[in-house]
């Protein structure tokens, strides 16, 4: 056992010092790994066994901090006996590690008060591998009972956070929406009774206080949209998409005749999830690629399941596409690519779709380019599409 302070060559026939080395010999002959360490925990003194367990040279132990030695995560599971320790309290206790090559142990550790003339100079541990997995059972119990009580904790805390919400939407519905509806309804009074009385600017400053408080009144819609998709159970069936797809189109086309787009849905495509909210990604998904693709004279949305690289369903459209130098905008809350000018909405949807994929354990992502269209791409639960 090295110990700092000794040496080989002093007086063969001081008794104390062969008391120390006899010692020292004993102690590294002993399967036993052993080590002595200061009151701030760095190494003073270790047996072989123990420099050998750790994979360190016996001339590497000294100073070196317990934290180092042992490492992070195993020294994190020691601290508290080895702070008992530290404090007088003699500790015995079982651990489960894994050692560097990858084989597991279960060990029995014990922290030891190192005590000189009344004063506290640090800590011995000692430890031995225990072969019949008993401490392992205990430890992971241990282990159990602690995930147990954090998930109670996590989950009243989200408990918590989903009441908070709650509140704070029924206070937008209600609170922030009332005055905007005032807002609307007196601008539109002024409008219908009082236009004469007014000139053309005062028109157009009225004009774009309606249209104001009616974005704003979207945004809001929105907002309670995206926080009503991220609370519920999810309620999982079998889905049919395709006729969902073919439905969404069809108003689409009703709302707008004239437009000349190619529409091409796969038939017979079908996914695992909640009905209601797998629904709300089609529609906005399918809105997007008709919205985009309203400048093109010949438009083409397609609704399909790819297999290469990866299986997925896709929305794919001809329309302005998007610089995947921003693609990770894309799925963000207000995050718009384009200007409200040029397309209307709020820069929501993308993010509904986001989390209503999440939700289900699936992925979503977008590929694109500058005037060559778009595709978002999204997997959901069942044929082998999460």
């Amino acid at each position: 056992m090295s110990v700092a302070g000794q040496s080989s060559t002093s007086n063969p026939l001081n008794p104390t010092l062969l008391r120390v080395q006899d010692l020292s010999a004993i102690c590294d002959a002993m399967p036993l790994a052993i080590v002595s360490a200061d009151r701030e925990g760095r190494c003073r003194a270790a047996n072989k066994a123990f420099g050998n367990w750790f994979g360190v040279a016996d001339n590497d132990l000294q100073g070196r901090a317990l934290e180092e030695i042992f490492g992070a995560e195993l020294y994190s599971r020691m601290q508290p006996q080895i702070q008992a320790a530290l404090a007088g309290n003699r500790r015995s206790f079982g651990i489960h590690m894994r050692r560097d090559d990858g084989s597991e142990h279960s060990m029995m550790v014990h922290c030891i008060p190192r005590v000189h003339e009344e004063f506290l100079e640090g800590i011995h541990i000692a430890m031995t591998e225990i072969a019949d997995g008993k401490i392992f059972q205990e430890e992971t119990r241990r282990r159990n009972a602690e995930l147990e009580q954090r998930v109670k904790e996590r989950t009243a805390q989200l408990e918590s956070t989903n009441r908070e919400l709650e509140a704070f939407c029924y206070s937008v519905s209600h609170d922030l929406r009332a005055p905007l509806r005032a807002v609307r309804g007196f601008s539109e009074v002024l409008t219908e009774q009082y236009a004469e009385q007014l000139d053309s600017r005062g028109k157009d400053f009225l004009r774009r206080v309606t249209d104001a408080s009616l974005q704003m009144d979207n945004l809001v819609e929105d907002l309670l949209r995206l926080s009503r998709v991220s609370r519920g159970e999810i309620q999982n069936q079998e889905i049919h998409l395709s006729p969902i797809a073919e439905d969404i189109l069809l108003g689409l086309k009703q709302a707008e005749p004239s437009r000349n787009v190619e529409i091409f849905i796969a038939p017979d495509l079908r996914a695992k999830g909640d009905a209601r909210l797998t629904r709300l990604v089609l529609d906005n998904l399918l809105r997007n690629a008709w919205k985009f693709t309203g400048k093109r004279e010949r438009a083409r949305i397609e609704f399909g399941r790819s297999e290469e690289p990866s299986a997925a369903f896709f929305v794919r459209d001809n329309g302005v596409g998007f610089d995947m130098a921003y693609v990770n905008r894309l799925f963000g809350v207000f995050q718009r690519l384009h200007s409200p000018a040029e397309f209307p909405g709020s820069g929501v949807g993308l993010a509904i779709v986001q989390r209503v994929i999440n939700r289900h354990g699936g992925r979503v992502w977008a590929e694109g380019a500058v005037d060559s269209g778009a595709t978002i791409y999204f997997t959901l639960p069942g044929n082998g599409l999460s």
